[in-house]
């Protein structure tokens, strides 16, 4: 374990450290921010990197262009922008996933070629190496670097990239689903990545949760006002927005999950300034309030070795036979792109297909429901709350749903008539490439996150709550 923190503490030195002690830090931020929002987790993520001043932001990368098309996360960017007084370039990433680890995306609509551009032009003008920062899929960071290697290779500083599951764990994880190749493509880059999961076990996830009330109760009312923006999903002008009020403030929990490394990717630290009150610092601050003595170590970044290794895809199971009355369900791949998840029409998502044989062709459905793995349920008709599925009913009943996790699934199908039949399926993992991780490995290509503090989670929503309270004053 020594040896562990020892080359952690090299690697921060070398790679993100050396700037230096409140020097800027170029850094070029990818984030999947919606309006109406998807999950406002990447509002709060947005205006961390605001929120410290450190960060030299040479621009923003609005992720997924496709779904940017129809939600474009650019309001929460111009409030943001307005309430710090900060500017940077703002750019739509590319539309599509790409189709294998070497695809450079030169076939994708021009419209959504910004973000590669926008990459690639700030590494060839920085006179600095420049983070790069993703909290949503990698595309644009891989399209980039399949595009001009070795630029990448002179002038990136450090790739933080939070996605995936922990080392070793089947990376069933919505961040990787935009974007299987562009992920796994990373991990080959030889660029100095510091891998942030979003979950894992034995610590390795980054994954914390925190009280709206307390940390939005803490804000300058201006801050404020954005969070109530982004989370009632106003249709009002954002900026006009920012004065209105006052509005009732958000409640309830929300899970965080990149907070600690873009600490991190700050040069900043943790120290506890008292019971339960806790704070991210430059070290150089920390020592003007007297806290350098205070430091905690929350987390770190362990050396790995990773490696990408592929295999033959699952064969489709054939049909089954029933009997009268009875249903048999299999799984039929993932092709089709018929539903999203809170809307029944495309998305731009490739779907999990699941034939159901047995069901009478003169029996009218009044609806399906697929329950699965991690409280996974899909309905047919509409309930604000569950991910929706599409069918077609044939000489089978094929029904479209969007990927959770692999394994046993049970598909119920409601008739009219107020009867039901039900049966289950197996859903194999979508990928059979395989990402495999050494541990502290003689000659490491990269670092995983892992929290090194059993207090980490109330730590990180300490640290949050006090760095958002600055913000906008």
């Amino acid at each position: 374990m020594r040896r562990v923190w020892l080359s952690v503490l090299m690697v921060a030195g070398m790679c993100v450290g050396a700037l230096g002690d409140g020097s800027p830090r170029p850094i070029l931020y990818s984030t999947d921010l919606f309006h109406p929002h998807a999950d406002p987790d990447d509002h709060y993520d947005l205006a961390c990197l605001f929120a410290m001043p450190e960060f030299e932001i040479k621009g923003i990368i609005l992720d997924l262009g496709a779904e940017q098309a129809k939600g474009c996360g650019r309001p929460a960017v111009e409030q943001m922008m307005r309430i710090t007084g900060r500017k940077a370039p703002v750019a739509i990433g590319l539309s599509e996933k790409l189709s294998s680890r070497a695809d450079k995306a030169l076939d994708q609509p021009a419209a959504f070629q910004g973000a590669v551009a926008l990459i690639l032009s700030v590494l060839r003008d920085s006179p600095e190496k420049v983070v790069l920062f993703t909290t949503g899929s990698c595309r644009d960071v891989a399209a980039a670097l399949n595009r001009e290697p070795e630029l990448l290779k002179a002038k990136v500083q450090a790739v933080y990239f939070n996605i995936g599951r922990g080392p070793n764990e089947p990376q069933e994880e919505c961040n990787v689903d935009y974007d299987p190749h562009a992920y796994l493509r990373l991990f080959e880059s030889g660029l100095p990545i510091f891998w942030c999961p979003c979950f894992g076990k034995d610590r390795f996830e980054t994954l914390y949760e925190v009280d709206q009330t307390a940390v939005v109760g803490r804000c300058a009312p201006v801050v404020q006002n954005y969070f109530v923006y982004c989370l009632t999903k106003s249709q009002a002008d954002p900026i006009a927005f920012l004065t209105s009020g006052p509005h009732p403030l958000p409640t309830g929990p929300r899970a965080m999950w990149c907070t600690a490394p873009m600490v991190h990717a700050a040069g900043r630290k943790i120290y506890e300034r008292g019971p339960n009150d806790f704070v991210a610092l430059p070290p150089s601050v920390a020592r003007q309030r007297g806290l350098s003595a205070k430091e905690v170590e929350a987390f770190g970044f362990v050396p790995m070795r990773a490696s990408v290794e592929g295999g033959e895809p699952p064969a489709a199971p054939s049909l089954p036979k029933v009997s009268a009355g009875q249903l048999a369900a299999v799984y039929g791949g993932c092709e089709k792109d018929r539903v999203g998840t809170a809307k029944a029409e495309p998305d731009g998502q490739r779907d999990c297909c699941v034939r159901v044989v047995g069901v009478p062709r003169d029996k009218k459905i009044k609806n399906v429901v697929i329950t699965g793995p991690r409280a996974g349920r899909w309905e047919y008709l509409p309930t604000d709350r569950w991910w929706r599925i599409a069918f077609d009913h044939g000489e089978t009943l094929d029904c479209y749903f969007q990927f959770w996790a692999a394994g046993e699934h049970r598909v119920e199908v409601a008739y009219h008539d107020g009867s039901s039949q039900s049966a289950s399926f197996l859903v194999p993992p979508r990928d059979t490439t395989r990402l495999r991780v050494a541990l502290d490995p003689p000659q490491p290509n990269g670092f995983v996150f892992r929290y090194a503090d059993a207090r980490y989670k109330p730590i990180m929503a300490s640290c949050l709550k006090n760095l958002l309270a600055e913000l906008g004053r």
